[in-house]
Parts: C-alpha cells; structure tokens; sequence
C-alpha cells in the first residue's frame, strides 16, 4: 500500500461510493467524512474498508480541511463521491511512488466528466486540472462557500491521466444542483457587496454561454454540448438574478 490517505466528503452517495472507493485499492487509508447521510453510503463505506467519521456539515472548504486533518499518511488524494480514479490514472500515481516518495510537493490532476452516457471534452469542462495529490504539509482547501480548490505551495507536476467525474444522474438533478450553487453564490456575492440588475444578469449568462459553445468549443460535444451552454447561461442568469432579488429587499428594507 502507498503512503496515501483517501479523503472523501460524502451526504447520501449510495449510487456513487462503491465506485468511487473501489478505485482506491491501493492506498494505505480511506476516509470517509458523512454529515448525516440517511442511506447506505456510511455501511457501503465501511464494507469497503474505510474509516467513516462523521460530522455535521458548515461548508465545503471546512469539511474538506477536516477531513484531511484526520489523516495519518504523509500524502493526501482528494475525490469526490461521484468520481473514481481512472485505471490510467491509478498505474501513473503508483509509478510516482515506485521508487519511494516522489521529490514533487503536489501533482495537478485532469478531470473528465460523464454527461448524459458521454465524455464531454470541451466547454471548459476538460481538463479541468485540480490539485489532488499532495503533501499533507503542503495543501489544503480555500475559497468561498462554492469553488473550493485546493491551495499547493512547493514544487508541483501535472499528470496525463485523468479522474473520471460522473456528474448528473439527469437534467432534474442538474437544474437542481444548478438552483442549490446558483443560491450559495449569490449569497455569497451580495455578503461581499456584489449589487446586480437584469442587464447585468443576461449580460453574464449571455457571455457565459458564449464562452462555453465557441471559445471553449462546446459545440465539438454536439447536442450535449448545447445543453451544456444553455444550462452555463441558466446557472449566471439564476445567480446574479437572485443577487438582484437580494438587492431589492435591501432596498425595501432601507425605504422601512
């Protein structure tokens, strides 16, 4: 087993951590952070050998810090319950430590991203490289209440192989997952002094969309890649519209 600890955040994930825990057969320790599932993901996780702790969710920078804080190895690799390590991607990661630990601080890993029975490959959602593989003493989480990303200081290397992201189960799932971000981010815009009007909403959704299906060629990904774009205008469009919504009850508070 490699000198690695597997951190995992999880919340109702039977559909996805047996998968995900299986491609981690070669680390020396999983752990698994739960705050409060209310399916089988705490049993599946345990019959998969890792260690399940459990702690009440505040956000997603402090549960990831947490959960990395608890591991004993010297190197942490972060995953998602809804991804898996690419056989790939597992063969590289082994040969970093074929012999002993690599002399990189940190590795930067591509993401690739199931969508409706595909691999998207373009819209910005590939590669999408992440830090995912790193130093315990050199890595952790920051950000905001969405966007969490980890921050690597030392000497750090990109790998070929990428982890495979099975995004959405169907487009109700991702309306609602984009209804769920769309209200964190606008939350934590206007916390931060963000006002916005209607222009300013399709202005961004419109640009957003744009970015996604010509500059960053979603339309290499076909009728997904659509589907892709509009949703990327719905996500802006419902997220500085809420800030909006936001910046008028201000305004009517202050008229009181």
């Amino acid at each position: 087993m490699l000198p690695i600890s597997a951190c995992i955040i999880t919340l109702n994930e039977e559909d996805n951590i047996e998968r995900c825990l299986s491609s981690l057969d070669f680390v020396n320790e999983i752990i698994v952070l739960d705050s409060g599932s209310k399916d089988r993901t705490e049993s599946i996780a345990k019959q998969k050998g890792a260690k399940v702790v459990l702690r009440k969710f505040d956000d997603y920078v402090s549960q990831k810090n947490h959960v990395i804080s608890l591991a004993v190895s010297p190197w942490i690799l972060t995953l998602d319950a809804d991804e898996e390590l690419s056989p790939g991607l597992k063969e590289e990661i082994k040969n970093l430590f074929k012999n002993g630990e690599p002399e990189e601080d940190g590795f930067i890993i591509p993401r690739l991203t199931m969508y409706m029975g595909k691999w998207i490959r373009h819209g910005g959602w590939y590669p999408n490289y992440r830090a995912r593989l790193f130093q315990k003493s050199k890595g952790k989480f920051v950000g905001g209440k969405v966007h969490e990303a980890v921050e690597l200081s030392g000497k750090r290397k990109k790998l070929k192989h990428p982890v495979f992201h099975y995004s959405y189960e169907n487009l109700f799932d991702h309306v609602s997952f984009i209804n769920r971000y769309s209200e964190l981010a606008a939350t934590e815009k206007f916390g931060k002094g963000k006002r916005s009007g209607l222009f300013l909403a399709l202005l961004e959704a419109g640009y957003k969309s744009f970015w996604m299906y010509f500059v960053r060629l979603g339309f290499l990904d076909g009728r997904r890649g659509l589907i892709l774009a509009i949703m990327g205008f719905y996500y802006n469009f419902l997220k500085y519209a809420k800030v909006f919504e936001m910046t008028l009850a201000e305004k009517a508070k202050l008229k009181k």
